[in-house]
C-alpha cells in the first residue's frame, strides 16, 4: 500500500468518541456524551505516564480510554514496581 493510500485509510477511520480505543467498550465519557467536563470520571482519576502510548497513534486525542483500561494499566505498572518476595 502506498503512503498516500495508507494516509487516506487513516483519515477515514471511524472514531466513536463514546468508545474506548483500547478495549472497544463504552468509555463513560460524560463530556463526549454532552455533559459538562466536570462531571466526567476522569476528573478524579490519575493517569500514569505511558498510559496513552497504548492508544494507536491515529486515535490519540480523539476518544477517551475507559476507567477499566486505566485501572488495568495502573495495576500492571504497580506490579512491575513492587519487589518480588
Amino acid at each position: 500500500m502506498s503512503a498516500e493510500a495508507e494516509q487516506d485509510d487513516q483519515e477515514h477511520i471511524h472514531i466513536d468518541v463514546l468508545v474506548c480505543p483500547l478495549c472497544g467498550e463504552a468509555n463513560r465519557c460524560s463530556y463526549a456524551a454532552g455533559h459538562p467536563h466536570s462531571e466526567c470520571w476522569c476528573n478524579r482519576a490519575t493517569f500514569p505516564e505511558g498510559v496513552f502510548d497504548r492508544i494507536p497513534p491515529e486515535q490519540r486525542r480523539k476518544s477517551c480510554i475507559c476507567q477499566r483500561c486505566l485501572d488495568d494499566y495502573a495495576d500492571k505498572l504497580q506490579q512491575k514496581e513492587e519487589p518480588h518476595s
